[in-house]
Order: structure tokens, then sequence, then C-alpha cells
């Protein structure tokens, strides 16, 4: 089995605290290590250093070297520029393939998640992998049993169920949605109907590649024309070229929505799986209880409850008085405060800062 973490994203929705530079899958957030770091460090000690890739981007790779010296060069797989994981996904998959990988279960992870109950979650990828063995020719989606009915996350719907093993639940993949309204999160989660999506799923390189044969012709050729160019001296200068030209699409556009249900299984499981993405959601995530506030750095919360306060400078004490709901980071050259309401507008914020000439805080 080959594990692919994905850590090439840009992670506005956490600034101030991620940058461009060093966006938040690499920022020390849970207990001082990054959730990077986390997800390396235990799928390296399951599947070892030759069965584990990271992608990312050009500028990230000197990261991620950094971090894990140890990893082989060639499991570093990086694209030039983002154009989304509709391209990401395809260019990852069309390397295992070139590296005759192409029938081999794979499993896609997210570095900006954590997973608290490894054991099942390892439990889940082998079952993953039997299902595999037997069917090359499916995705199987790794779903986390529900705590409370979030409308920050994706959620997976429960199609019939096909198996019990392992402890395990499987079922037909019914359909999926991003960041539902709250209403009908509540509904899903008092019938038990969904799962939330950790976006992580095991297939083999081999079949998702013939999907974008099938429902993406027009970037499916591009990927043959940089695979034509793979392990030649023309490799570098076809990458260049022929990736920017990608369609900007997200993988779940390009090809999930696209794929029929009879080739999409869910493993139902309870992995303690977490999507600290937004600011608010680290601090859902760190608190004690909801009423709770979630510091770091010099801080003087008075009269304040449900607040996540971080301050990264130490020559300077950031003191709140009666808020209730809000979010307060202080950096050397950024201050950011907001309703937790109002996170999901962070990055419309961004954009307009960086069209106003305040790119150099991005």
């Amino acid at each position: 089995m080959k594990i692919v973490i994905f850590a090439g994203g840009s992670g506005k929705r956490f600034w101030p605290i991620s940058r461009e530079k060093n966006p938040k899958q690499f920022q020390q957030i849970i207990d001082d290590k990054s959730t990077f770091q986390i997800h390396v460090e235990n799928h390296q000690k399951m599947f070892g250093w030759a069965n584990l890739s990271i992608a990312t981007t050009e500028a990230l790779s000197t990261t991620v070297k950094d971090l894990f010296p140890e990893m082989p060069l060639h499991n570093i797989i990086t694209e030039p520029t983002r154009r989304d994981l509709g391209p990401a996904v395809g260019l990852v998959m069309l390397r295992l393939a070139k590296m005759n990988k192409g029938h081999e279960p794979t499993v896609i992870v997210w570095s900006d998640s954590v997973i608290g109950n490894t054991k099942n979650y390892f439990d889940a990828l082998q079952l993953a992998d039997d299902m595999l063995t037997a069917d090359k020719n499916q995705l199987i989606y790794i779903g986390e049993k529900p705590k409370y009915a979030n409308e920050n996350l994706g959620w997976l719907a429960l199609g019939k169920e096909v198996a019990t093993q392992n402890g395990f639940k499987v079922y037909e993949q019914g359909g999926f949605q991003y960041r539902p309204p709250l209403a009908q999160a509540k509904k899903w989660f008092a019938e038990k109907t969904h799962l939330w999506n950790t976006g992580y799923f095991v297939t083999t390189p081999d079949f998702v590649l013939s999907e974008y044969k099938r429902q993406q012709p027009k970037m499916y050729a591009q990927l043959m024309e940089i695979n034509d160019s793979l392990n030649t001296d023309e490799e570098y200068e076809t990458l260049e070229k022929v990736y920017p030209q990608m369609e900007s699409i997200s993988f779940d556009n390009a090809i999930l929505e696209g794929m029929p249900r009879s080739q999409s299984k869910i493993i139902s499981g309870d992995f303690n799986w977490a999507d600290p993405g937004t600011l608010y959601a680290l601090k859902q995530f760190l608190q004690k209880n909801p009423d709770a506030n979630v510091i770091k750095g010099k801080a003087f919360d008075y009269e304040t409850k449900d607040s996540l306060i971080y301050n990264f400078v130490d020559k300077q004490l950031v003191t709140t008085v009666g808020l209730e709901g809000f979010v307060v980071i202080n950096t050397p050259d950024a201050l950011f405060i907001s309703h937790k309401d109002q996170i999901p507008k962070i990055k419309d914020m961004l954009k307009d800062m960086a069209d106003k000439g305040y790119k150099q805080y991005l």
C-alpha cells in the first residue's frame, strides 16, 4: 500500500497564522508539532519511507526536505504552480503509475487534518487494501462517524450497506455535500444517514487515471503529454509549459462527482478525526468545553468566553474584555480580530487585501 500526503495548500482560512511561505499544515499547533509532522511520523512508522510520498509545490518542497531529510527525494512530488486538486491529484497518480505503482492500493491523505485513533484508522486502511485487492477499479472513502452537527465540514451520504468486515461497516456511496446549512447538518446527524467526509480515500492510480480519461479528456491529454516527458531531458520544460495550462478545478468536481456509485464505497469508523481547518475550528479542536477559551502566548482574558486568543509577540500583552465567540490573533506584522461567524470571509478579505496593495502580508 502506498500513502500520499498532500501538503501544498496555502491555508488562507488560517491567516494570519498561516502564510503563503509557511502555510497552516507546517504550523506547530498541536503539542509543538504541525499536523503535517504528525501525519508523516504516523504513516512512516506503519508503512516505511519507501511507501510514503509527499505531494506539494516547488516552493514548499524545501520545507518538506528540511523537516524530513531522510525522505527519499523521488518521493516528493511537486507541482510547478497551484492549479487546485483536479490537476494535482492527476499528476500524483501519473507519477505513481510511471513508477509501475499504478495497480497498487494508494491512500490519499490531507496534511492539515488530524487522526486521533490511529489503530482504528490503520485497521480501516487494511480493510480498504483487501477490498482493492479483490477489485482494483473502485474508490473507497474513509468516513468519520459525526460527533455533532458541523456545518463547516463535508458530509457523505450512506447508501446501501454492503458488508460488515473487521468491525467496520461498508456502504455504497450515496452522494456528498461540502458545508451544508446547519439545519441540514442537524437533520443528518439526528437521522444518522451521513458521515463526516474526511476527504481521505483509497484507490489505485490506474483506476483514477481511467476516470480522468473518461470524464476529463482534455486534462487527460495534458497529463499524457506530461507522461511522455517523464524521466527524459524534456520533463522539466514540459511540466512547466503544460501544467499551468490545466484547468483549475477541484478533484471533487473533476472526478468524484461523475464517478459511478457502483465503484464508490464508504468505510465507516470512529477515528477521532478532526479538521482544524479554520481558526475557530482550531479552537473547537483544542477546547475543553464550548465556553472555554483557548489561549497561546501572553494574554489576559477578562470576562471573555468561547474565544481563541493567540499572541505570537513576546513583548506585547493581548487583553480582552467581555468577548464571546471571537478570534484574536496577534503576530509581529498583523493583528486579526473577528467574530467566529465571520471567519468564512477571510478568503474574500485576503483577495481584497491583495488587490489593494497588501500582498506582502499574505
